[in-house]
């Protein structure tokens, strides 16, 4: 069952069957705002964190902590502000976050009540189509990525899924993730961006698998290396005993990235956050300039497209 109704006079789309629910914001972002497991009533999803705890829309070149920072956007064609050089010479900026989260979408529902949403490029002529249905417990959702212009479009593709969490939860990751890739943290005395940090030992003393008080006043984005396994991640929320598992394929999604902020972030005054992201990605880290020195970016080749697919799957114990 798909619906159509408003809120904070922003038109909202739902997505209904008998285990879950869903629900966009096409014109901020195309932001999924609730992930709901209908046997608990949880959102897995981390609610609005601004002040006001209301949703506004951004301007294109907006910083993504100005605004919400909560619910599931997408990053693309980078996460980390940065300029990157053309296959022509040209140089591009690219904004904090990407382009797609601060653009209003466009959608359309099918007969067979599968959701279709498209957002156009910016400073590049390229489109980004989501189409997303719900499989009992599973929600899917199918990326097809449009480059329009005559050179290869290099990009950075990130789920950017902020999770409702609390202290106890727990993160699971394969077996072959026993170490991680540090891109940030808020503790210099960590390491520099590109050490490799044990998993989930990050720090040497704490467990980052399970989630902490706000007090710790930890935070810290990491990625793991490249995946040769079924990829897939899963949260675990103990008070209800259900967890959300994301699964990708890595022949063409191969790194997980893992944002973790226990009180640690934001670093200015404004209120600390208590969240964790899990997020496929096709790249190691989270700026598209150094994923091109890397070579471990993505590209779609002129007038080509590019397709991969992701699910979320809610389990009850």
């Amino acid at each position: 069952m798909i619906q159509i109704t408003e809120i904070d006079n922003f038109e909202q789309i739902s997505l209904e069957n008998d285990f879950i629910k869903v629900i966009f914001l096409p014109q901020i972002g195309g932001k999924m705002i609730k992930l709901i497991n209908k046997k608990t009533g949880t959102n897995f999803l981390l609610e609005p964190q601004n002040i006001g705890k209301k949703y506004r829309p951004a301007y294109h070149g907006a910083s993504f902590d100005q605004y919400d920072t909560s619910g599931f956007d997408e990053c693309f064609p980078t996460i980390e502000a940065c300029t990157v050089t053309t296959e022509s010479g040209s140089k591009i900026s690219f904004p904090d976050h990407g382009q797609l989260w601060s653009k209003a979408w466009q959608y359309q529902i099918t007969e067979d009540e599968t959701l279709i949403r498209t957002a156009k490029g910016v400073n590049w002529n390229y489109s980004f189509t989501k189409k997303v249905h719900l499989e009992e417990n599973r929600f899917i959702i199918d990326y097809v990525i449009e480059n329009y212009e005559d050179e290869s479009l290099p990009y950075i593709w990130s789920a950017h899924p902020l999770l409702n969490t609390e202290p106890g939860d727990e993160i699971y990751l394969p077996d072959e993730i026993d170490q991680v890739i540090l891109n940030w943290s808020n503790e210099e005395k960590l390491g520099k961006a590109g050490d490799l940090l044990p998993w989930p030992m990050v720090d040497g003393k704490n467990d980052f698998s399970t989630v902490h008080d706000i007090n710790i006043a930890k935070a810290v984005k990491i990625f793991s290396k490249k995946l040769n396994e079924f990829g897939w991640c899963a949260f675990h929320k103990t008070k209800n005993k259900e967890s959300l598992l994301i699964s990708f394929d890595t022949m063409k999604i191969p790194y997980l990235g893992i944002w973790l902020t226990y009180g640690g972030w934001p670093t200015d005054n404004r209120p600390k956050h208590l969240t964790i992201a899990l997020e496929p990605t096709n790249a190691c880290c989270d700026s598209l300039e150094k994923a091109i020195e890397k070579k471990s970016c993505g590209f779609i080749k002129p007038m080509q497209k590019n397709e991969w697919c992701m699910e979320f799957t809610i389990v009850n114990e």
